[in-house]
């Protein structure tokens, strides 16, 4: 029995891509950080289609000791696409108990982590994708200096940087797989009404209803579609900066060093 893994789906996008792939019959493991939200959602679903396993996942992303220990724990079950879209818009600079920014840990450094420790079961079970959910409002470049040496910003500044993350992290893994049978794909949901949004600019998006649309357009891609960006159903271009792979290779690089303390990476690399 394949699985599709999404992390932060209890809420916005997540949860309403959710209850499509529910729809459509397929098998489910589901991320949240609240078990009483993970525990409706597992109903919602399941009145939905009574058919679908789901499985639940309840883990804080600011914390990576708890992101290593619960994504061990199901590294062996059979992934066939993994959606990396939880996220979060931090307005205060909050630094976590890991010494990351918020925003920049868990937008980017714990999908880092999870995505590395699944990797084998997404290689087994291929054909199969990893989906990162980016957005238009990704910053223009990195400043690998200040980021290595863990001086992170708040606010737009903290989210438009994990946003660029995931697109060197995204661009870079799709070259390191191409030859595993595993696409990796990043896109703009759309701008959509979500808790996300209304916190960082205010309700000026659509109607959440559409939030899963574009996430499903990258789900419904073939898999020979690799290393793209996505906007407004569509391939689409980002900003250059992602584009260089010395950019690629230096987001990778400060990702690994920052999480040496968590996971040995290199028994995870494919």
């Amino acid at each position: 029995m394949a699985y599709t893994l999404i992390t932060g789906a209890t809420d916005g996008v997540g949860l309403r891509a959710t209850f499509e792939l529910a729809r459509r019959g397929e098998n489910l493991i589901i991320h949240g950080r609240d078990e009483f939200k993970l525990k409706k959602t597992v109903e919602e679903l399941k009145k939905m289609n009574p058919s679908v396993d789901v499985k639940t996942v309840l883990c804080d992303f600011s914390d990576l000791v708890q992101v290593k220990e619960t994504f061990s724990k199901i590294k062996n079950e059979n992934i066939r696409v993994l959606i990396n879209n939880a996220g979060c818009f931090d307005s205060k600079g909050i630094i976590t108990k890991d010494g990351f920014g918020l925003t920049y840990q868990v937008n980017h450094l714990s999908h880092f982590l999870l995505t590395h420790i699944l990797l084998q079961s997404l290689i087994k079970n291929s054909p199969s994708k990893v989906i990162v959910i980016s957005s238009m409002a990704h910053a223009s470049s990195v400043d690998f200096k200040a980021l290595e040496q863990k001086r992170f910003g708040y606010s737009y500044s903290a989210y438009s940087c994990s946003k660029l993350c995931n697109i060197l992290f995204a661009f870079k893994f799709s070259k390191m797989l191409k030859d595993k049978g595993v696409s990796v794909n990043c896109l703009h949901p759309g701008v959509i009404n979500t808790k996300l949004l209304m916190e960082g600019w205010g309700a000026c998006g659509a109607d959440i209803s559409k939030a899963h649309q574009m996430l499903m357009y990258a789900y419904d891609l073939p898999e020979d579609i690799n290393g793209e960006y996505l906007k407004d159903f569509s391939v689409s271009k980002a900003t250059d900066f992602a584009y260089n792979e010395k950019n690629q290779d230096e987001c990778y690089r400060i990702s690994m060093k920052h999480l040496e303390a968590y996971l040995n990476l290199t028994n995870a690399n494919p």
